[in-house]
């Protein structure tokens, strides 16, 4: 009988352990071009994908549904069809996040890089958050790459998780 107890007690602890631990996480992407239409003028970066349950999507919005310390992770490739900036950065509630822009240079139509914004970040419950965009010259912006017979390149991968 101990060993039985022992072990209704061992897969009871792991058993509260494991959901008390459970991450609150989000991995969004996009799979469309997302290039300046004019330039300098900022534009909501639209991403899609299965949501989990602390977050809802809908188009560039990402509502934050627990409040408390996220860290937040926009990885864009960025390219297009002339040379100029393009820029990377997050908006909370409509207000521009203070330091969390990027800048990549495009040298030539062929170029492709990275550009990545992050950073720890506290949220209310309900706060919306949007990755934008802008670029120096029309025709620049997120890229996205359908190679043959290997997965696709988005021209954004998103990821936010709650710290504890």
């Amino acid at each position: 009988m101990p060993k039985f107890t022992a072990g209704v007690a061992a897969g009871f602890i792991a058993l509260c352990c494991s959901t008390a631990m459970a991450a609150t996480f989000t991995n969004l992407s996009s799979d469309d071009q997302q290039v300046a239409a004019a330039a300098n003028k900022p534009a909501a970066v639209t991403m899609g994908g299965d949501p989990t349950p602390g977050f809802s999507v809908a188009g560039s919005k990402v509502t934050i549904k627990a409040a408390g310390d996220y860290f937040v992770i926009a990885a864009a490739q960025v390219g297009g069809s002339t040379t100029g900036n393009v820029y990377l950065w997050t908006r909370v509630n409509g207000k521009d996040v203070p330091d969390s822009n990027s800048i990549q240079y495009i040298p030539s139509k062929q170029f492709t890089a990275v550009l990545v914004s992050q950073g720890e970040m506290t949220f209310k419950a309900g706060d919306v958050l949007e990755v934008m965009y802008s670029a120096s010259a029309p025709g620049l912006g997120l890229i996205a790459t359908k190679p043959p017979g290997i997965p696709t390149v988005p021209s954004m991968i998103f990821t936010a998780y709650k710290l504890d």
